[in-house]
């Protein structure tokens, strides 16, 4: 009789999920003695002998059902995290209908800005002996809500919304920075200081009092925009749209006329028409050097400025119903008012959050940390320049803030982070055959294989040097960081599973396990999240899970780690071992160059205080806990590679000697997260260079509004001038759909994540690629 061909590891996923049925082929294998000694204890539990049972992704699913998941992961069960998925995905859905524009954000900091006058309480409001306990200019106060600060931004929330009146009382002990009005909320006080973005409505900005100070800074702003843009247009004049075949303007027609004839035989007429030639050429240089050709080179595509202003305030200014979002120019000024207020307190605080600061990069965080001798708590919350790549160098930093402070003194003890969230563009706001998605770490679609194995890789690092520093908060189970990575639309369980595996496999490595079984379990759960989808598990056991698993560690040039090799791309598995980078670096280095919604405008606006600063060099490296160094360890710190050695020739004109192999260094860095070479704080505040990023802020504003006009002027095509829209990329939508060529190799959103995940049970690895390979049309990006 023909033996019964083994369904695929992915198969098996879905389908111990779906039913309590166990696989025919492994369960008839393992008897109940298995099960029985698998769960009679973690340490304790030995193997019969030196067998190996089997074990593979049905049965991995199978154990998660019947156990649970780690205590530190998740204290629901496995159906309750699904259905929790499921949710997200619909809300994604209505934020991309416009329905829910508050999805993918952390947290809310309005409640925190409302103004309450204490004083103005009735007696009786504020005279409970309970009550009394909210008085933030007293010591119980001042304690209470440091307590309260340092267990996370989110409970301060929660408090001031349960209970305005005792926030009112207690944010007196505090400095409330609110970035909308550019200034504090109240006297600033105490040990701690948030620093805040609230969502404010543009009907409510323009009308409401609070916020007359910021549009008069708004209008000015716009101002300065608008007369930069009609005085480059007047003095270097229009030209055909840059975009064109021939983007020239009349005195550049000219200077080409002139080019070979001889000046001595021009008469006084043309004469006077090449040195006006000359002279407007003159200007377009200067303003080419003081504003960037790219700016100038737009202005001239503008056919005229009669109308500049209303066409500007008519397209740019979003909807009353919208939100208020802050020139560059006004972005910059308030960021250095609270920056002047951090400063001014930083010996006394303990405690410091910020939420959604628009201009905060990873070195603005190093520079302020590191001048707070006392800081004890940091919070990070929806920053746009700051992605889940950044959680490493973070930890690298404070464990440097920590090794530098003497004993007895003051730790950093805890960290809460929610990196920026990528929930996409509204449906409504993007043009037909565009891919509006969620893609949660990334803006636009990515290659699968880096990201999720990137996205692995630096889990499995914020889990170990956050384990071994001790760090509070970061992964705790409800905490900022855990519900970021519950909101990603990775397929339901992946990341869970990782970590389920990840704490299980600690525990037996701390506990010095002989449960082989155990043990090998653990490693598998950790390392099937970063395969599935991406290579066959079909046939797990037994070649992989007893032949390859855990066998191979390969080196990465850009950060010095050894991984076990499912942490690299199948592209860097194949490359030289000296020249492998890791997926976590290829994420980082992605996700730094991302450009879309301004995140670049921070690296454009504070190149000049950083002139020092070089992507090159590495911070001090967090140490890794001790019990997963089998899975990834510090291999090489070195970054200059030597020369090889001369070759060496033979008599019979042979070389000869021992064949050279590269050494495994870091000289290879990709990414851009070094905090090293960075200006102290009191040297943000040197005028002349707050001049120069001002004047860089001013660049943005005008290059923002002139892509609004020319959006404007050339909506279409047009006597053979192509649209513009169709030329340069609009940063606020994703852009093209991708081709079904490329579907198969593109990250997950949520349909493709549970496209991915309920129909897993129909299809080997084989029927996948033959799947997703094939020409029908699917409009979820995965298949």
């Amino acid at each position: 009789m023909a033996r019964r061909k083994r369904k695929g590891g992915s198969d098996l996923e879905a389908e111990a999920l779906r039913t309590p049925a166990t696989h025919p082929d492994l369960i008839q294998q393992c008897n109940m003695s298995y099960w029985n000694r698998y769960n009679s204890g973690g340490s304790s539990s030995k193997t019969t002998g030196s067998s190996i049972a089997p074990y593979n992704a049905s049965l991995s699913i199978l154990r998660l059902k019947k156990i649970g998941f780690h205590k530190k992961v998740s204290d629901s069960s496995v159906q309750t995290e699904i259905n929790l998925w499921y949710i997200t995905k619909n809300d994604s859905t209505k934020y991309r209908e416009g329905n829910l524009p508050s999805f993918g954000q952390y947290v809310d900091s309005k409640a925190l800005v409302k103004a309450v006058n204490v004083s103005k309480l009735k007696e009786d409001e504020i005279q409970h002996p309970i009550r009394a306990l909210f008085a933030g200019l007293t010591i119980p106060g001042q304690i209470l809500g440091q307590q309260l600060a340092f267990s996370g931004l989110p409970n301060l929330v929660n408090f001031a919304k349960a209970y305005p009146v005792g926030w009112g009382g207690l944010s007196q002990g505090m400095a409330v920075f609110d970035l909308s009005i550019g200034a504090f909320r109240g006297l600033p006080s105490g040990y701690v200081f948030l620093d805040l973005s609230p969502k404010v409505p543009f009907q409510q900005f323009l009308n409401h009092p609070d916020f007359e100070k910021m549009r008069k800074r708004e209008r000015e702003a716009t101002r300065i925009a608008l007369t930069i843009i009609a005085t480059i247009h007047q003095e270097c004049e229009a030209s055909t749209p840059f975009w064109s075949q021939d983007a020239r303007t009349q005195p550049e027609v000219q200077l080409e006329n002139f080019r070979d004839v001889d000046i001595d035989l021009l008469d006084d007429k043309q004469l006077l028409m090449l040195w006006e030639a000359y002279f407007l050429e003159s200007s377009k240089v200067w303003y080419q050097m003081n504003f960037g050709k790219k700016l100038v080179k737009m202005i001239k595509s503008i056919p005229h400025v009669d109308d500049i202003h209303e066409r500007v305030t008519s397209l740019a200014e979003p909807a009353p119903t919208q939100e208020y979002s802050m020139s560059r120019q006004v972005r910059l000024g308030t960021t250095f008012t609270s920056l002047v207020g951090i400063y001014n307190r930083r010996r006394t605080l303990r405690v410091l959050h910020f939420h959604a600061t628009p201009l905060l990069d990873r070195r603005l965080v190093a520079i302020i940390a590191r001048s707070c001798p006392n800081l004890q708590m940091l919070g990070i919350y929806d920053c746009p320049n700051l992605h889940i790549g950044d959680s490493i160098c973070l930890l690298d930093l404070i464990h440097e803030i920590n090794s530098t402070r003497a004993p007895g003194q003051t730790r950093i003890e805890a960290f809460d982070f929610y990196p920026r969230y990528n929930a996409g563009p509204i449906l409504d706001g993007t043009k037909p055959g565009e891919d509006a998605s969620t893609y949660g770490v990334s803006w636009k679609s990515v290659r699968i294989d880096a990201q999720q194995r990137g996205v692995f890789a630096i889990l499995l690092q914020v889990v170990l040097k956050a384990k071994r520093m001790n760090l509070k908060l970061l992964l705790d189970k409800d905490s900022a960081f855990m519900t970021y990575l519950s909101r990603l639309p990775f397929p339901p369980l992946q990341i869970l599973g990782f970590l389920d595996g990840l704490y299980r496999y600690l525990d037996l490595i701390k506990a010095r396990s002989t449960n082989k079984d155990a043990v090998k379990q653990a490693l598998y759960d950790v390392l099937r999240p970063l395969r599935s989808g991406l290579e066959s598990l079909d046939k797990d056991w037994p070649s992989y899970y007893l032949h390859e698993m855990d066998k191979n560690v390969m080196f990465c040039s850009s950060c010095g780690y050894e991984y076990l090799q499912d942490f690299f791309a199948q592209s860097a598995q194949s490359a030289q071992a000296h020249t492998r980078i890791c997926s976590a670096c290829t994420l980082r280095l992605w996700l730094d160059e991302e450009s879309d919604n301004d995140k670049a405008d921070a690296n454009v606006i504070w190149e000049p205080y950083f002139k020092n600063w070089q992507r090159s060099e590495f911070n001090q490296d967090a140490p890794i806990h001790q019990h997963g160094q089998s899975i990834i360890n510090l291999r090489s710190t070195e970054t200059e590679r030597p020369l090889p050695p001369a070759p060496q020739i033979g008599p019979n004109g042979e070389p000869v000697g021992p064949r050279y192999i590269e050494p495994l260094m870091r000289d290879n860095k990709v990414h851009k997260d070094s905090l090293q070479n960075l200006p102290d704080f009191v040297e943000l505040f040197q005028e002349d260079i707050y001049r120069v990023v001002m004047h860089r802020a001013r660049v943005l504003d005008a290059r923002q509004a002139t892509d609004t006009i020319l959006r404007s002027f050339y909506p279409r095509d047009q006597e053979g001038i192509r649209a513009y829209k169709d030329v340069v990329p609009d940063f606020n939508s994703q852009g093209p759909s991708k081709t079904p060529k490329d579907m198969c190799l593109t990250s997950h959103n949520f349909e493709s994540a549970a496209l991915f995940f309920e129909t897993l049970q129909n299809k080997s690895f084989q029927d996948q690629k033959a799947y997703r390979n094939s020409n029908q049309y699917n409009p979820t990006g995965f298949w």
